[in-house]
C-alpha cells in the first residue's frame, strides 16, 4: 500500500465533482433519501440526488458489490448447439459516502468472493476461488468512505473494530471538518482518483490531521446503544457454553421474516436459478437468499439438517461470531452498523443476543 497522502476537499466542490464523474460516464453510487425520509445507498442520476446529512443508510454498499439479483450469463440454443454469453463488463464506478462499517463489510466480501485469489492448473481443493463477476465489479470501483464524527443511535461499530474511523481498507476516506473534508488516500487506486480530479482537491494540512484525530477520540464517546463486547460472547460460543435452550429462547422471539439478513451488509447467502427468456434463450441468475429460511438447507430428499428455527438461528450467529470463521476472514461477521437492531421486530438483533450470550453461565 502506498504512503497515505492528505488532501482537502471543499464541500462546495462536491456537487461539481459528482457532476464531472457522471459526465465522464462513471456510474456513481451514494446515499439518497427515499420518499418517506429513509436513507439508502443507490445509483445517482445527478449531483442533486446526493444526501449529505445522514449517519448510516438503511441499505449499504452490499447493493453494489453483491446485487440482490444478478445475471451470471445467458445461454442460447442454436442449430450448432448451445452458446453461452457473459454479461457486459462493468462501467467505471465511484461509490461515494459509504460509512466505515459498510467499507469494512466490503472487505469481508473481498474474502468471501476470492478477490486476490488465483484459479488455474495449480489450484488446490480448499483454496479460495475468485468470483469473476464480483472481482470485475470491485476492481471497476473506487470507494470513497466518510468517517463518522457522531455515532448513530443504534450503532456499535466500536465493538467490532469497524469504525467510526478506519485506519486501512478504503481508497479514500473523508472526514467532515465543517466547511471542507480532510481526504486521506489509502490505496493506489484512491491516489489515482484524486490525481485525476485534482481541480477539486486542495493540499492537505497537518493541522487538519490533528483535528481528525481529536474527532476520532470524541466520536467513540457518542455511542448511545449499550455496547456489546464481543470477545466474551465469542469465547463462550466456541467452548460450547451456549446450550440449545438459549437458541430456543432466541427463536421464540424471532418471527422468521429474514429482515435482519437482508439489511445486514455482510450476509452473503445466495441462490442460483435458471430463468426462461424465450423459447431458445435463458439466463442463469444469482439472488440473495438466507440461511434463516427453512428452504435454504432443505435437501432434495426432504430432509433438512436445520429443521427448526432454533437450529437456523444458532447457525447464523455461529457464522457471525465463531473463531472458526474469524480465522478465515479479515473481520468478524458483524460490523456494528445497527441495521438489525432497527429491523428486528422481535428484538433479537446482534447486539441483544451478544449481551444475552455474555451472561450465560
Amino acid at each position: 500500500m502506498p504512503e497515505k497522502k492528505l488532501y482537502s476537499l471543499p464541500k462546495a466542490k462536491v456537487p461539481g465533482l459528482i457532476a464531472a464523474l457522471l459526465k465522464s460516464k462513471h456510474r456513481v453510487w451514494g446515499p439518497v433519501q427515499g420518499e418517506h425520509g429513509d436513507t439508502f445507498l443507490n445509483e445517482l442520476s445527478s449531483a442533486k440526488d446526493l444526501c449529505r446529512d445522514y449517519v448510516n443508510g438503511f441499505l449499504g454498499a452490499k447493493r453494489y458489490v453483491f446485487p440482490q439479483l444478478e445475471e451470471m450469463f445467458r445461454f442460447r440454443k442454436t442449430g450448432a448447439g448451445l452458446t453461452l454469453s457473459p454479461p457486459p463488463p462493468p462501467q467505471p464506478t465511484v461509490v461515494w459516502g459509504l460509512r466505515s462499517c459498510d467499507m469494512s463489510a466490503v472487505l469481508y466480501f473481498d474474502s468471501f468472493f476470492g478477490r486476490g485469489a488465483k484459479s488455474g492448473p495449480n489450484w488446490k481443493a480448499g483454496d479460495p476461488l475468485p468470483d469473476p463477476l464480483y472481482v470485475a465489479r470491485r476492481e471497476a470501483a473506487v470507494f470513497v468512505s466518510i468517517a463518522c464524527n457522531t455515532a448513530g443511535p443504534k450503532c456499535f461499530c466500536v465493538c467490532t473494530d469497524s469504525g467510526p474511523f478506519l485506519s486501512k481498507g478504503y481508497d479514500v476516506q473523508l472526514t467532515d471538518l465543517g466547511s471542507h473534508y480532510l481526504a486521506e488516500t489509502g490505496t493506489a487506486k484512491g491516489e489515482q482518483f484524486v490525481a485525476g480530479h485534482r481541480q477539486f482537491f486542495g493540499a492537505g494540512r497537518e493541522d487538519d490531521m490533528k483535528k481528525r484525530r481529536a474527532l476520532e477520540v470524541q466520536a467513540e464517546k457518542t455511542f448511545q446503544e449499550p455496547v456489546s463486547f464481543f470477545a466474551k460472547a465469542m469465547r463462550k460460543l466456541d467452548r460450547g457454553a451456549v446450550k440449545p435452550a438459549f437458541w430456543q429462547k432466541v427463536a421464540s422471539y424471532c418471527i422468521g421474516c429474514g429482515g435482519c439478513i437482508y439489511a445486514c451488509p455482510m450476509c452473503s447467502c445466495f441462490d442460483v436459478d435458471d430463468v426462461k427468456i424465450s423459447g431458445t434463450e435463458g439466463a442463469r441468475v444469482r439472488s440473495w437468499d438466507t440461511c434463516d429460511f427453512a428452504g435454504f438447507t432443505r435437501e432434495v430428499s426432504g430432509h433438512n439438517p436445520r429443521a427448526t428455527r432454533a437450529d437456523r438461528r444458532q447457525r447464523w450467529f455461529y457464522h457471525k461470531l465463531s473463531m472458526d470463521y474469524l480465522e478465515k476472514n479479515p473481520v468478524i461477521g458483524c460490523v456494528g452498523c445497527g441495521r438489525c437492531v432497527i429491523t428486528c421486530p422481535g428484538g433479537v438483533d446482534m447486539a441483544t443476543v451478544v449481551r444475552w450470550m455474555r451472561k450465560v453461565e
